[in-house]
């Protein structure tokens, strides 16, 4: 998938399964945290009361944010940016390698979101929306 962020053409690749595994290992416990909420945030958010959905989300997201240990943090991060390439010219250049980025003009903010398009891509299908309760979360067995 191509995109345009910041004047900047990105294209992403899908993770291949086993680093969707490992993404989505790492991120269901930060969503997880966000259940509580979930129906406050959804409320505001079909209300466009964008104040509200981030009153409520970014103190969940920034707790579980602030208890990842760094290679948590970083079990996510670098398998989304290693799939993340930029367009020089006419060619494509990869964003990520060895644990570095390969840009300084890449600043958290657009880290952030590459991550999040690589993780909608990703697994969107695995994701597609958060239950609104535990009693929607299906049963086991």
């Amino acid at each position: 998938m191509e995109f345009t962020l910041n004047e900047t053409t990105f294209r992403i690749a899908k993770l291949d399964v086993f680093q969707q595994l490992k993404v989505s290992r790492k991120l269901l416990p930060l969503l997880a945290g966000l259940l509580s909420d979930i129906n406050t945030v959804k409320s505001a958010a079909a209300q466009g009361d964008y104040f509200q959905v981030l009153e409520k989300a970014l103190p969940a997201i920034a707790h579980s944010l602030a208890d990842m240990s760094e290679e948590d943090t970083n079990a996510i991060l670098h398998p989304c940016l290693a799939v993340v390439s930029r367009q020089q010219a006419k060619s494509w250049v990869p964003i990520f390698s060895q644990g570095v980025l390969m840009f300084d003009d890449l600043d958290l903010i657009t880290m952030l979101k590459l991550v999040l398009r690589v993780v909608e891509d990703s697994l969107g299908s695995f994701l597609p929306e958060l239950p609104v309760s535990r009693s929607e979360v299906p049963a086991v067995g």
